[in-house]
């Protein structure tokens, strides 16, 4: 609830102080005199955006106060904010000229999103700029969610759906990462089998070099090895030979002398590395006489290891390391598959988690639909619509769509005025003055439902007159029986029935060009002279006056 409202250099006000009660609070005035005023500084103190065309010419910023009544959702943010609170809570907001704003809780500096959450709680505003919400099938959605008991449901949908369309996003660009490198995985893939059916063992070159030299001297080695093979073996060759010095070197080892023992040692080792020698002749002679070392095996396997090394510009040696980094690189792109894999069954089980929720949520909403119709309905039976139809529809959003942070369904609401006339979207039916009447009944649903303490209206019975005006005032009256209610009204109708009348007037300054405004708090017989002038204009005449005085006392 709103106390008082305090305005300093704003627009053509320079100090304004306004203590407020319970009830229906109405404005009234002329056309230009300010009204308006009043209820936009209200707005820009609880949040609004900047507005710097309020600041007063020649002053460099206005200040806005409100003093509201403290309920434990303010006490709670006090109490967060390290701000010490009373019954009382003042709203304070700076409006520079040059588009900045400051916001202070009981003099304490605070951020415009701490404002907003306070705002809300408390106060909603309808002004003639705001019909969008009503008008806007896309946002009808909002209006039964706005009153439904699932918020717990809401929050979690709104995170599936954030985490879900992040990861598509995710999977979306790595997919696209993907294509890119397509080609490139081609031609990877190409090198890797290449290497990989080369076969190559290190060094192979070099040793294919030997053999091939090898095999083109073939005669000429046998020969050799032949003839080595046959100076060891054959008779008083170097094996006999050796055999007979070591026969001999036994016959004195028992002398145990060091040189002798050296000697013998010696002679062993010769032995020995005869018999070494005699096994290498024989490796080299199985490899002479090999399949493999055949000379046009060779040279076609070294014409292939040439060709590809020179294809890839690279030595020989090289290609298995060149291979082992290719591979690499594949890996890292199969990686990726892996990861997409991984992302896209997360995202599945996501889905499920999603559709789950917003299966029960789609059960709630439409039993908060039909509640809210049915409520809605009897706000507009009260307000003169008797053959008026209003029916929130829901439908399922198609399949494919991103998922929703509402879930997956769509709400529109529709209305028709008389019996003949087929539901339609409001903005298609609906005329300023029907308008007026269904916002009015929708924000009195509402208002219930929220539990805020004041609603703040601009010119609500705009374009309706009579009955119908007398219907909007009874309506207001009785929704301010629970709550404080601010309006701006030119409907004699409505001033009539309101629990207190403020009149704006724009009054010259004494020798001075400039205007200012001056809100006065009528009395009964005030109230009858300006309800009067709503009625016959500039001149007020004595049948104005007991027009006036019969709506006034006839609401009382």
């Amino acid at each position: 609830m709103i106390l008082s409202l305090s305005i300093t250099n704003v627009i053509f006000i320079d100090n304004l102080e306004i203590d407020f009660r319970e009830g229906l609070i109405i404005f009234t005035g002329e056309t230009g005199a300010g009204k308006s005023i009043i209820l936009e500084s209200i707005s820009l103190a609880l949040g609004a955006k900047s507005n710097p065309s309020l600041v007063k010419n020649d002053c460099e910023s206005s200040i806005i106060t409100l003093v509201i009544k403290n309920t434990s959702f303010i006490e709670k943010v006090c109490k967060d904010l390290s701000v010490l609170s009373s019954d009382e809570i003042y709203i304070k907001r700076i409006q520079f000229k040059d588009g900045r704003t400051k916001s202070y809780i009981n003099d304490h500096l605070v951020s415009l999103s701490i404002i907003k959450s306070i705002s809300s709680k408390i106060i909603e505003f309808h002004g003639q700029d705001q019909d969008s919400t009503f008008m806007d099938k896309s946002r009808h959605i909002d209006i039964i969610d706005s009153i439904g008991n699932y918020q717990s449901e809401l929050m979690t949908i709104a995170g599936l759906s954030l985490k879900m369309n992040k990861l598509r996003d995710m999977i979306s660009e790595k997919y696209k990462k993907l294509s890119e490198v397509s080609n490139q995985r081609s031609y990877l893939e190409e090198i890797c089998n290449e290497i990989e059916e080369l076969d190559l063992d290190s060094n192979e070159e070099k040793q294919l070099l030997e053999k091939r030299k090898l095999a083109m001297e073939k005669s000429k080695v046998s020969e050799s090895l032949a003839n080595i093979k046959s100076i060891i073996h054959q008779d008083n060759g170097i094996q006999d030979l050796t055999t007979k010095i070591y026969g001999e070197i036994s016959k004195i080892i028992s002398t145990k002398n060091e040189m002798i023992n050296e000697l013998n040692e010696d002679m062993s080792q010769i032995d020995s590395k005869l018999n070494d020698v005699s096994s290498t002749i024989e490796a080299i002679q199985q490899e002479v006489e090999s399949e493999n070392n055949d000379i046009d095996t060779i040279e076609q396997r070294l014409f292939t290891i040439k060709s590809l090394s020179r294809k890839y510009n690279l030595l020989s040696e090289n290609l298995h390391d060149y291979y082992l980094q290719i591979k690499k690189q594949l890996n890292l792109l199969n990686s990726d598959y892996s990861e997409i894999n991984k992302l896209e069954e997360n995202y599945a089980d996501l889905l499920k988690k999603y559709q789950k929720i917003s299966g029960e949520l789609s059960q709630k909403r439409r039993m908060t639909a039909s509640e809210f119709d049915q409520a809605v309905l009897q706000e507009l039976y009260d307000l003169k619509f008797p053959t008026i139809s209003f029916k929130s529809f829901i439908e399922k959003s198609s399949i494919g769509t991103l998922p929703s942070p509402k879930g997956d369904d769509i709400v529109t609401i529709k209305i028709s005025t008389s019996e003949d006339s087929p539901l339609d979207l409001i903005s298609n039916i609906a005329s300023g003055g029907e308008l007026s009447r269904i916002i009015l009944a929708i924000k009195s649903v509402m208002s219930k439902r929220h539990q805020v303490k004041t609603l703040i209206f601009d010119e609500i019975d705009s374009g309706v007159s009579g009955a119908t005006a007398t219907a909007i005032g009874k309506k207001l009256s009785l929704i301010s029986q629970e709550l404080q209610i601010f309006s701006v009204t030119h409907s004699p109708q409505v001033a009539a029935i309101a629990n207190h009348h403020y009149l704006i007037e724009k009054k010259q300054k004494n020798g001075d060009n400039e205007s200012g405004i001056i809100i006065s708090e009528l009395d009964s017989i005030q109230r009858t002279e300006e309800i009067a002038r709503m009625l016959s204009g500039e001149s007020i005449t004595d049948q104005a006056r007991e027009a006036a005085k019969s709506l006034q006392y006839n609401d009382e």
